[in-house]
Formats: C-alpha cells, structure tokens, sequence
C-alpha cells in the first residue's frame, strides 16, 4: 500500500484550489454529516455484547460518504456542491489523516484515485450500501482455500458482522478475548456462534497488547501480529468482497 506522505499529497492535489480555511470548513461539515448518517443507519442501541460492539463503532467515514452519494442525498448539496466523488474522498483522506486512522484513510484513498477522473459503476456503488446496512453476501469460505488461517478468522468474523474495517474488527477481536460470565454467553448468541466459526477456521484469540493481536493457530501459539498486518489482510478481503 503506498504510504501516508504520498496519500496525503495526492489528496491536497485534489483540494488544492480550495482556500485552506474553506477546505477545513468542507471537511468538519462533511465528516459530521457521515457520523450523523451512521447514528440513522444503526438504529436505537442494542442490548448484546456484540451488537453493541458494532453499534458504537463508527465505519469508515468513506463508506458513509459513498452511501450518500450513492442515494443522492440532499445534504451532500450543502457540502459539496456538485456532489464531485473524490473530491469528498480526498476531504475525508485528510481527515482520516489528521484522526490517526490509517485503515481509513486506505479505504478512502483507494476510490479517490479510481474514481477521479471516471464515474464509479452503479454495481460498485451498491456493494459498498449493501456492506452498510448489512445485506451483502459474502463469497463463500472453502476448506481448500489458498488463505492462511488468521485470513480465513478475519474472512468469518467480515462474513458474521459485515464490517471490513480495522477498528470494528479489532474490537470484536478484543472482545473475543474477554472471559464472558456463563449467562452473558447464553445471551449473545451471536457472538458465540462467531467464536465457534472462528475456532473451526482454526484460530483462538488470546489478547491485545498495544499493537500485538496474540492467537493461537490450530491449539499452538503462534507469532503475535501488529494491527497494521491485521489492516492488510481485511484491506485484501475488502476487495475480494467489492471489488
């Protein structure tokens, strides 16, 4: 994946005409209006561990944009006017940037450079609203798939929750370490059918330490991977999923 220094040029190129203050101005309102479309999309809190997980996790900001633009939503018209696709994407670039969020500013970079001179297909445009509201299908996992184990827990949990971005997937992964008490299992089924899934891919994750993901592969321990490999894989999923 080219590095943040490059991304970061490319998506200033795309703004460059905006003065700084107004492309500032642009990017806040465009990034309240992505988190104000995901508190709609998600619905009222709800009440299981892994529900709720997901619930409070934000995806990414390019992901909201895209299912607004893709349903011709009349707030864009009040941010950016002309509803110019990649000019928003290099906005929220800069944005994921500024957060820290490197898996995001990936998956806003990506259909940045795509998409700026060519128009994005409708079939694309709805993989990425059907992967927001939780209705894409999944390809199909087989037992003599090329993928290693870890790719294959990441391809379950992607399939089980339909999110392929790293922060959500890392806190299903922190949660799939925590040691639930027997009636919290019982409740969340959904949770335990993942582990379950997870475990016949033959991984067990054990914990989180800082930037270490530790699991075991098929009952041995195996060497801890940092979250940034972890971002590589789903970002390899994510496009074997959207194309």
């Amino acid at each position: 994946m080219p590095n943040l220094s490059l991304i970061e040029t490319e998506a200033q190129e795309l703004v460059r005409r905006l003065p700084e203050s107004r492309c500032r101005a642009l990017q806040a309102a465009l990034v309240d209006l992505c988190e104000t479309h995901w508190q709609t999309l998600r619905g009222p809190q709800p009440t299981t561990p892994l529900a709720q997980t997901l619930w409070s996790t934000t995806p990414p900001l390019a992901d909201l944009f895209i299912d607004l633009y893709a349903a011709g939503d009349a707030r864009l018209n009040d941010v950016l006017p002309g509803y110019n696709l990649a000019r928003g994407l290099a906005l929220l670039v800069l944005a994921e940037i500024q957060n820290g969020n490197e898996s995001g500013v990936h998956i806003a970079h990506e259909p940045m450079k795509v998409f700026e001179t060519v128009s994005p297909p409708t079939s694309w445009l709805n993989r990425i609203a059907a992967l927001l509201h939780g209705t894409l299908d999944a390809p199909r996992l087989h037992h003599h798939d090329r993928h290693d184990s870890l790719w294959k827990a990441l391809a379950v949990i992607a399939s089980h929750t339909k999110r392929l971005d790293l922060p959500a997937v890392l806190e299903v992964i922190r949660l799939l370490t925590e040691s639930p008490d027997q009636s919290a299992a019982l409740a969340d089924v959904a949770l335990e059918k993942l582990r379950h899934a997870i475990e016949d891919a033959g991984i067990c994750f054990l914990h989180i330490d800082d930037d270490r993901i530790h699991f075991e592969q098929h009952n041995n321990a195996h060497k801890p991977v940092r979250t940034r490999q972890l971002g590589e894989l789903l970002m390899e999923i994510r496009q074997q999923w959207l194309g």
